[in-house]
């Protein structure tokens, strides 16, 4: 069937090809956009965690158990570039493995001293590279690493 005047162009396929190229062209472009976005985000992440296995592996160190101050300093040289990195470092005692945590001077069942660890965890904010109204810039990302020290027993 043929339309006579303006409606000619019903018939027609000429630029069909750029509009379906166009719409796939955009669709794809998101696709590609979500998977750079999600790879940042696991780079970060990675680097995070990284950071944290570093501080808890210096801690683990003999005589550096105690040195919260250097297992944080550590932590820190390994996550260069991570933008808004924090980091803390502690000690734990437990009497068993997977117990609860009891104090350092605490005195185990059998007269056996608790086991000691060093925690190390880390924090960094994301940037994500769309931004939408009503919807937060940047993400916060979290490592933590758990080391066990068996010498301080």
């Amino acid at each position: 069937m043929s339309f006579p005047g303006p409606m000619k162009f019903l018939t027609e396929d000429r630029g069909s090809a750029l509009l379906e190229f166009a719409l796939f062209a955009s669709a794809l472009t998101l696709i590609f956009v979500g998977m750079a976005d999600y790879s940042f985000a696991i780079h970060e992440a990675m680097q995070i965690q990284e950071a944290a296995s570093a501080g808890a592996a210096w801690g683990t160190i003999p005589g550096n158990e105690s040195n919260t101050a250097g297992m944080q300093s550590a932590a820190t040289s390994a996550a260069t570039g991570v933008p808004g990195f924090s980091v803390t470092a502690t000690n734990l005692w437990i009497c068993t493995p997977g117990g609860a945590s009891v104090s350092s001077t605490t005195i185990c069942t059998g007269g056996v001293t608790p086991y000691k660890y060093v925690v190390v965890k880390t924090s960094g904010s994301v940037p994500k590279p769309l931004s939408f109204p009503g919807i937060s810039s940047t993400g916060t990302l979290h490592g933590q690493a758990i080391f066990g020290v068996p010498w301080s027993q």
